[in-house]
């Protein structure tokens, strides 16, 4: 399980067991060598030049197909360099490798978060490969794969998924109909069809989900802009667009539509006779929340700032800073840190593994790759 070198632990021990734990399935499934570097220093030494040399020293990857690649990451020069071997060039090309640093690497890093990053690409990684077509090509001759011939449980997991589809198709689309024929009027009928969140659900059930989704989404636009009549004096209301609701608007509400915590819609007889202002729930409703003060929903989190940091044996402390953007209430609150794990003994013999090239089997680099600074 030691797939990745971390001599001076600048990573947690958590994320270097996922990471090895990840490559060492990729090895098994596809004969791929991944090996993960990440160095307090190399002196002025190139990171580019000091990939190649280590990849050649390790020989990462089989040798009958230089199946391997290096991830190799230099601290203080903010560098993280992706060293592919010739087998591997036709996959994991330049423009690869550098788009999942860019995407990968470059933010978590420059937020601290090097376990996150390195994960995060292993696994990318690993999408690129885990095509059959694709693992098919980087085969090494020395592994043995045995045909599995027990696919018979497909089918029973098929069909529970086929039952679950049409159940939750048939709920569904009851929900609908009910709403439609309700004697709510349509600003009730918008918030009892608003709550019907979707979320996740869409991606594990996307036959039946993505149609009931765009006919939800078609049904709310029908509710939010069907014609409305004054309940005052019965004249036709008109919505009023963004820019002439303003004027029926307190400069709260305005400040809540620009932090877009709150969306409101403004209806308006011809003889401004009477005023039907609606609220809906804004794109950014989750970042604020209620003032206790003024009531409006202009109160969120401002920065934070680190009080202790934790360590092996205690937690640590953050104070986080919250602010009303519409009366300028400040509060504090204070985050507990969880301590640290230590390192099992797995991850901590990680990098005598690495100690000589017997690790790996002996592949060499093609000089591809990419490389980007964080």
């Amino acid at each position: 399980m030691g797939y990745v070198s971390d001599p001076n632990d600048l990573i947690e021990a958590s994320s270097e067991n996922q990471i090895n734990r990840l490559l060492f399935e990729l090895e098994q499934k596809s004969s791929v060598e991944v090996a993960v570097v990440v160095i307090p220093s190399i002196g002025k030494e190139i990171p580019k030049q000091f990939a190649v040399d280590l990849f050649e020293l390790w020989g990462i990857g089989k040798a009958d197909t230089d199946n391997g690649l290096l991830i190799l990451t230099v601290m203080d020069q903010r560098r993280t360099e992706f060293e592919v071997g010739y087998g591997l060039e036709p996959i994991l090309t330049d423009a690869v490798c550098y788009r999942i640093g860019v995407n990968e690497i470059v933010p978590n890093f420059k937020n601290g978060n090097y376990g996150k990053g390195l994960i995060n690409s292993v696994v990318r990684v690993r999408e690129f490969l885990d095509n059959p077509q694709v693992i098919q090509e980087v085969y090494g001759t020395s592994i043995v794969h045995q045909k599995d011939d027990s696919y018979q449980w497909y089918h029973y997991l098929l069909l529970v998924y086929i039952i679950i589809c049409a159940f939750m198709l048939f709920w569904y689309e009851g929900v609908l109909y009910q709403t439609q024929i309700s004697k709510d009027d349509f600003y009730d009928k918008y918030n009892r069809l608003d709550e019907l969140k979707l979320g996740c659900l869409i991606f594990l059930l996307p036959f039946p989900l993505f149609f009931i989704s765009k006919k939800v989404k078609k049904r709310l636009q029908k509710y939010r802009t069907a014609p409305r009549y004054s309940k005052v004096n019965g004249k036709l209301l008109t919505l009023k667009d963004e820019w002439r609701e303003n004027k029926f608007l307190e400069a709260a509400q305005i400040l809540e539509e620009r932090l877009k915590s709150t969306r409101y819609d403004v209806w308006v007889t011809e003889d401004e006779s009477d005023i039907l202002i609606l609220e809906y729930e804004g794109i950014n409703s989750r970042k604020y929340s209620d003032c206790t003060k003024c009531g409006y929903k202009t109160y969120g989190k401002k920065s934070s700032k680190l009080l202790k940091s934790a360590t092996y044996a205690s937690a640590g402390e953050r104070v986080d800073y919250y602010e009303c953007k519409n009366c300028n209430y400040q509060d504090e609150k204070i985050v507990v840190l969880p301590k640290k794990v230590r390192q099992t003994s797995s991850s901590s013999g990680s990098s005598s593994s690495f100690s000589s090239s017997s690790s790996f089997g002996g592949g060499s680099s093609g000089g591809g790759g990419a490389g980007v600074s964080w």
